[in-house]
């Protein structure tokens, strides 16, 4: 019987500890008899949205750090500490709740370096080492074979990692040929149209002596036939012109 009364009094003397604690911290709440009120404040969820200082109670002090992020977009947390729905308690003496975030920069930038000048490939394995995607396009040049002409965006550009950029590289100077045509027996006039119209040009045109209609050529410096590149200047050699009484040559008397 004394074992049981025994028990009993100590659980009456627990439920009696612990409503006066609870009252106390009621009172202590709600009357601050020493000077000390507190009040409970619940963190916000701020991860995966957009940061907004101005949103955030001014009870909140942010100690915000930055990042580069591929997946997020620039200006969205990352994370968090304390985590969201966590309390903290803010007093006389400490009224104010430090919250740690890590914002997204969105995907890091870099300036696209100039390689105008530099030998393609090189370049090309570079760029793609830095995280850029490279397309080339090849374009005839004067610049050695292999050499980049210019780039798309141009160099000093800021562009996120993953961004196309386009090399235009030299293909050097393609050289064509053309078959030289039969010229003898024209005119000046006709024979220079032909060579134009074959993609070569004259040298110059010579006078002489010849057993032929006036200005017609009897002569070519490059036989009909041969292969030449094209813009290849061929020297023509037509008749010279008589006088009316066909005694002399222009310029020269054929009986002296």
């Amino acid at each position: 019987m004394k074992k049981q009364l025994r028990a009993w009094r100590n659980t009456a003397l627990l439920a009696l500890a612990a409503t006066v604690c609870a009252a106390w911290i009621v009172f202590d709440n709600l009357f601050s008899p020493f000077g000390t009120p507190s009040v409970t404040l619940e963190i916000p969820r701020l991860c995966g949205r957009m940061l907004n200082e101005d949103e955030i109670d001014d009870r909140i002090d942010l100690q915000t750090e930055y990042r580069y992020d591929d997946q997020a977009p620039k200006g969205v947390v990352l994370t968090q500490a304390p985590t969201a729905g966590s309390r903290r308690k803010l007093t006389a003496q400490n009224p104010r709740c430090t919250v740690k975030v890590t914002v997204s920069l969105g995907k890091e930038s870099l300036p696209l370096p100039d390689t105008v000048g530099k030998d393609a490939r090189e370049s090309t394995a570079a760029l793609r080492k830095q995280g850029f995607a490279v397309k080339t396009v090849l374009q005839e040049s004067e610049q050695a074979e292999g050499t980049v002409i210019s780039t798309q965006p141009r160099a000093g550009t800021k562009l996120p990692k993953g961004a196309e950029v386009t090399l235009t590289v030299s293909a050097g100077i393609k050289t064509k040929t053309v078959t030289v045509p039969d010229l003898i027996g024209l005119g000046r006039s006709e024979a220079l149209v032909k060579l134009w119209l074959a993609q070569l040009s004259v040298a110059e045109v010579i006078e002489i002596d010849a057993d032929a209609p006036a200005n017609c050529v009897v002569r070519q410096s490059i036989p009909k036939g041969m292969t030449v590149t094209t813009g290849t200047a061929v020297t023509l050699y037509v008749s010279r012109e008589f006088y009316e009484d066909e005694t002399t040559w222009k310029g020269v008397n054929t009986n002296t």
